[in-house]
């Protein structure tokens, strides 16, 4: 009898021992998972791990704040009459210039005002913030992925120069022009936004200038067969110079400008700089400038 009671009792032993174990492991694991999930973890990411490490330090750095005593270093491009360039007398003048020393006034921001005639390095150095801000940015979408914009205070209308007498291009519409520049030489600003509308025909042959209106004199010299640019650009060296160039067609890409800012520098700048001009423009006083300068008869008049 006691043999036959023990096989019971030996059998509920292990049972309980088994389901003891169970439980164990089922605990365990449910306590790891919850670690493994809830617990913050104090490794890098993956993505910070393979940035190198000046990249690290560049992202690290402290945006630079300037107060109103601060120069604000403000690049114009040297060549793109009547809106900004570099006169006879070695002084900047337009349009542009004109409203940025304006809005600098208006900000009680000290600044300097420094032509440049490459685009490319000053790209290069407003990303590094270097130089703080270039007059007359397209509102593009590549321009706002490395770049901080104004609130836009004009829009541009570019047209196909052509030398005169050429007749290969068909002038009846905006794509009968593009369709045009098809198997020819066209000059554009390196990486500029003409370059961008056009990358993709790979049947224009892009050339790349640092300015725009180092192409048109290439295309006065018969180097290149259009130049698409501003109409009031391309028009006023062709009367300056003696080019024999002419716009054809219509308007074959429209922006807004803006002024462009690095993201190198604090937000407060840009957003003292919207103020004043948001209300330089509320009273007036851009377009009274505007008009100054692009009425027809001071459109090509001035230094």
């Amino acid at each position: 009898m006691k043999e036959y009671e023990s096989y019971p009792m030996l059998y509920c032993r292990k049972m309980v021992l088994v389901s003891v174990s169970v439980l164990l492991l089922f605990g365990c694991r449910k306590k790891n998972e919850l670690v493994i999930r809830d617990s913050p973890s104090d490794e890098p990411s993956a993505v910070n791990e393979e940035l190198p490490e000046s990249d690290r330090m560049e992202m690290e750095k402290p945006l630079i704040a300037l107060s109103d005593s601060d120069t604000l270093l403000i690049m114009v491009r040297q060549d793109g009459a009547p809106g900004m360039y570099l006169g006879e007398d070695d002084k900047l003048h337009g349009f542009y210039v004109d409203l940025e020393k304006m809005i600098m006034d208006e900000m009680g921001q000290a600044y300097r005002l420094i032509p440049y005639s490459d685009v490319g390095p000053i790209i290069l150095k407003l990303k590094s913030g270097e130089v703080h801000s270039a007059l007359a940015a397209p509102d593009l979408a590549d321009y706002r992925s490395f770049l901080n914009l104004s609130v836009p205070y004009e829009i541009l209308n570019y047209v196909t120069f052509i030398r005169k007498g050429d007749s290969r291009f068909d002038d009846s519409s905006r794509d009968a022009v593009i369709q045009s520049l098809e198997g020819k030489k066209v000059g554009v600003q390196a990486q500029g936004h003409i370059y961008q509308l056009l990358r993709d025909n790979r049947n224009i042959e892009l050339v790349e200038y640092p300015t725009t209106t180092m192409a048109l004199e290439d295309l006065n010299k018969g180097l290149l067969d259009a130049v698409p640019d501003v109409k009031r650009i391309g028009e006023y060296y062709a009367g300056l110079k003696g080019w024999e160039i002419t716009p054809v067609g219509g308007v074959i890409f429209s922006h807004k400008i803006t002024t462009a800012f690095s993201q190198m520098l604090a937000p407060a700048l840009l957003e003292k700089y919207n103020t004043a001009l948001t209300a330089l423009m509320d009273q007036g006083k851009v377009r009274e400038l505007y008009e100054s300068y692009f009425a027809p008869e001071n459109l090509y008049t001035r230094p």
